[in-house]
């Protein structure tokens, strides 16, 4: 009798199809979140571009809303001070990323302080920051177990949805009553708030907005309400630790604590921005103020934003000037830039060197495809003092846009974002002056490997592991690039 002769099944044998099997899953699952996403880049639909009147965005009529530019990270610590110990009714905020470092624990200190006078606080965060705060959850959890605090994440990551997977809320607002909110790029840790020691400090940019009228119902307000409303409703925006028997936990206990100790210390620290303020005063006068944003849900979207600053930055008469941290193009973002410059007499965009920006992933990208972003005619400078976290843009000398946006894919396809666009010739002046303030400190890229770096500008050195990483991930990215 022939045949073939069967090993028999062993231990070991068991551990290898089971390690196999655990790694085509794994690879089933990476290709699952990453294939679809490099080619999926919906145009924008003809009901949107309607809706994009540039006539509307220039208007210069006074409106009931005054602005100021918050470009200082110790001032922007102190303005969440003055908003939310201000609030009556409701705090409304909306982060990215919250740590709880020192301006992290300075906030959750602030929310709790009002949610034990009485007003309500929601608290909305992304999907993917608990993961990175595990340990800190005791903060979270005291905040959460107060009787009118809501905390909820967006869409936090699942393997069952790898099309959602990549989903993100970029957005960064706070909102007290009807009063004032104030809306840009900063996350909430110690790069961006305070003044607190950082080994990666980092410029920033937000926009406070103050209602003259207290009415919730018109202007930018009603706006950024509407937006928040539609992200808290979202079936993927689900409730975190809505238990007020955590109230009887040890280390919620502790947390709290904490948290009083901590507002006690910011009263005595910051005095001042605890004391009533004349928002009158403190602001500018603005015409139209319009909130553009990309959808709020978590699959791939039509690039609504991307689309809304093409046009209005293509609307210029003389100058356009804008920054975004990173650069990553596709084929359409490239032919936004080549439309921009085309129709603009100087346009001048500003960005971080790759030895100070920290997205160390887009650092390598803008390695490779420096060239290209060139080849659009734009011109181009490199900030090369610290991290540049800024968004913004400033056109003639009317307009003026500050907001989340990177020009990159991730924040064209993928991520929720926001950017303010506000008619204000005195707003205007003030984000010119501090770009140009930037830009007197960057260096000129005259093309690839060439740059112009003004007297007293020392040029950054590339530390050796970094360039490095930087080198390998030029290579292992190109299959990421709409990801990053």
């Amino acid at each position: 009798m022939s045949g073939k002769i069967r090993k028999p099944v062993t231990p070991r044998r068991v551990l290898g199809w089971l390690f196999r099997g655990i790694g085509a899953l794994l690879l089933c699952f990476f290709l699952a979140i990453t294939v679809p996403y490099a080619w999926n880049h919906p145009g924008v639909s003809q009901d949107y571009r309607e809706q994009v009147s540039v006539t509307d965005f220039r208007d210069q009529t006074p409106g009931p809303e005054r602005v100021r530019l918050i470009a200082d990270n110790q001032d922007a610590l102190e303005e969440r001070i003055r908003l939310i110990t201000g609030a009556e009714e409701r705090v409304i905020y909306a982060s990215f990323d919250l740590r709880i470092d020192n301006s992290g624990q300075d906030v959750l200190a602030l929310l709790l302080n009002a949610a034990q006078r009485g007003v309500r606080v929601q608290l909305l965060v992304d999907g993917l920051m608990p993961y990175t705060q595990i340990g800190n959850w005791d903060f979270f959890r005291a905040l959460a177990a107060q009787p009118n605090v809501e905390l909820r994440r967006y869409n936090p990551p699942s393997l069952l949805r790898p099309l959602e997977f990549h989903g993100r809320m970029h957005d960064k607002y706070v909102i007290a009553d009807e009063t004032a909110y104030l809306l840009g790029g900063r996350n909430t840790y110690d790069y961006f708030l305070g003044d607190y020691p950082t080994n990666h400090p980092s410029r920033d940019l937000e926009l406070l907005v103050y209602n003259t009228l207290g009415d919730d119902t018109q202007g930018s307000m009603a706006q950024v309400l509407d937006y928040f409303r539609s992200a808290w409703s979202l079936e993927c925006t689900v409730p975190w630790f809505e238990d007020e028997s955590l109230l009887e936990d040890a280390g919620v206990q502790q947390a709290i604590s904490q948290l009083e100790d901590r507002f006690q210390w910011l009263k005595n620290t910051y005095p001042e921005a605890f004391q009533s303020v004349d928002y009158e005063a403190k602001t500018q006068e603005a015409g139209a103020i319009h909130l553009v944003s990309n959808s709020v849900n978590p699959q791939v979207k039509e690039p609504r934003v991307l689309y809304a600053m093409t046009q209005l930055l293509s609307s210029a008469q003389e100058e356009v000037l804008f920054q975004s941290p990173y650069v990553v193009c596709n084929d359409v973002m490239y032919d936004s830039l080549e439309q921009i410059v085309s129709a603009v007499p100087s346009v001048t965009l500003l960005v971080n060197n790759v030895v100070t920006g920290e997205n160390i992933m887009a650092s390598s990208d803008y390695l490779r495809s420096k060239g290209a972003i060139l080849e659009t005619g734009v011109t181009l400078y490199e900030y090369a003092v610290i991290n540049n976290h800024s968004k913004c843009a400033v056109i003639d000398g009317d307009l003026a846009i500050v907001g989340s946006f990177n020009w990159d894919m991730r924040s064209a396809y993928l991520d929720t974002e926001l950017m303010l666009v506000v008619a204000s010739p005195e707003l205007n002046q003030s984000l010119r002056a501090y770009t140009q303030s930037l830009l007197a400190e960057s260096r000129f890229c005259v093309d690839e490997n060439t740059y112009e770096t003004p007297v007293g500008v020392t040029a950054p050195v590339m530390p050796a592991g970094k360039g490095v990483i930087l080198g390998l991930l030029q290579i292992v990215t190109i299959p990421l690039r709409s990801l990053l």
